[in-house]
């Protein structure tokens, strides 16, 4: 039991050693409210990119520590996908993060205007 328990452990796929990101925000119906969706591929190869721990941090760059949004964790949908809601506090320019801690540790940006 503990061999097979060893042998599948040292068959399973090697962590990326790399990773690229997209992500997408659009406007939920409650205002100042963004949905999420990251999409995460392997670099190099472009597989999809599964079992990730992925949490979403939205900033001002404006005005710098002046917002305090709560972070979300981004839940799995499937094929790579992540999707979490952010609750805004202002209209203006956000810079949306999502910080990959599993498989391997990395940091995606992308800039979010919101009227």
């Amino acid at each position: 039991m503990i061999l097979a328990a060893a042998f599948g452990a040292a068959c399973s796929a090697p962590a990326p050693a790399s990773l690229n990101a997209e992500i997408n925000c659009k406007p939920e119906a409650q205002r100042l409210r963004a949905r999420c969706t990251v999409a995460l591929t392997e670099r190099g190869t472009g597989r999809r990119v599964d079992g990730a721990a992925v949490t979403l941090h939205a900033d001002m760059p404006s005005m710098p520590l002046s917002h305090h949004v709560r972070p979300v964790e981004a839940r799995p949908v499937g094929e790579g996908l992540y999707q979490g809601s952010l609750e805004l506090e202002m209209a203006g320019r956000w810079v949306i993060s999502a910080r990959v801690t599993k498989p391997v540790s990395d940091q995606f940006t992308r800039v979010l205007d919101v009227d």
